[in-house]
Parts: C-alpha cells; structure tokens; sequence
C-alpha cells in the first residue's frame, strides 16, 4: 500500500515542482528622441508689436494694423486636437483644405467666433511635418475682415517650413 499510495503522490509531487519564471526587464525609454521642430517663416508686417511671454512659450501673438497673428508650435500626432486649440473648433466642424506645401501636408480653414467687442473672423494655416503642427493664424473684427482680406492672402500664402528632420 505504501508503494501505491507513493506512485500515486510522485505526479503530484512532480507537478508541484516547476521551473521558476522569467521576468523580461521593461523600461521607460521609447524607440528615440523627439526631434528638434522645424523652422517656420513667416512674413509678419513690419509695424506689428510682438507680445512675449515668459518661459517656455510655443508661440508669439503679433498685435498688427486692425488684426492680430499668432504663430505657434504644439505637438504633432492629433490633428483634430490642434484645431481645436487653435480655432475652438473640431476639425469636421470646419470646412477644411488639405493641400501639400513643399511636400509637406497643409490645412487652411476659416471660422467666425464672438469676441469682446463683437464677432471675430478668424483664417489658419496649419503645416503637419509628422511630429509637430505649426499653426499661423490671423484674426479680425468681422467688419474689418473684407479689407484686410489680401494682406492675410500674402501672410498665409507665404508660410514655409523649413529643416524638418533635424
């Protein structure tokens, strides 16, 4: 009976002995680095008083004749949440062209928002280089927005990027 009873407890004791587990060791270093952001040119008007920011600003706001021009950087990736900080607004709830600058994806869109003095007119131009969205924007009263249509037309048509994949 002794036997018995050891033959049938030697599957159980040897079911009982595993090897023990691997453990792969995990840490919290991504494929690389974020590259450096490109350079975006800008034709800003010559009379324009440019607000600074202290600290590490993304952007600079251009008090210019009747409008102001912002040109910023944000990070790359969702597009939908760059229009909604540049704009207000969703990128579906806008009418939106998608065009190529220099090889690089460019998306123009308009919009109307309301102001402190009355509603406001707003155009953008956002430049995609995969990693960072470069935003150019220029608003006005919308009762100014028809005069100052052709100066915006030369801002934004003359936005570039340059040394991306630094």
């Amino acid at each position: 009976m002794k036997k018995l009873l050891l033959f049938l407890l030697m599957p159980v004791l040897l079911l009982g002995c595993s090897a023990k587990p691997v453990f792969e060791q995990v840490e919290d270093v991504y494929g690389g680095s974020l590259r450096e952001p490109g350079t975006l040119q800008v034709m800003v008007p010559e009379k324009a008083a440019v607000l600074t920011a202290a600290g590490d600003s993304t952007g600079q706001l251009y008090f210019c004749d009747g409008y102001t021009l912002t040109v910023q950087t944000l990070s790359g990736g969702d597009l939908d949440r760059s229009f909604r900080s540049v704009t207000g607004y969703g990128k579906n709830a806008l009418t939106v062209l998608e065009t190529l600058r220099q090889g690089v994806p460019c998306y123009s869109c308009a919009w109307t928002s309301a102001g402190e003095v009355g509603d406001q007119v707003g155009r953008m131009v956002l430049l995609d280089d995969g990693a960072y969205h470069y935003a150019v924007t220029v608003m006005a009263d919308a009762d100014r927005a028809g005069e100052l249509s052709e100066t915006w037309d030369q801002i934004l048509n003359g936005v570039t990027l340059s040394n991306t994949g630094s």
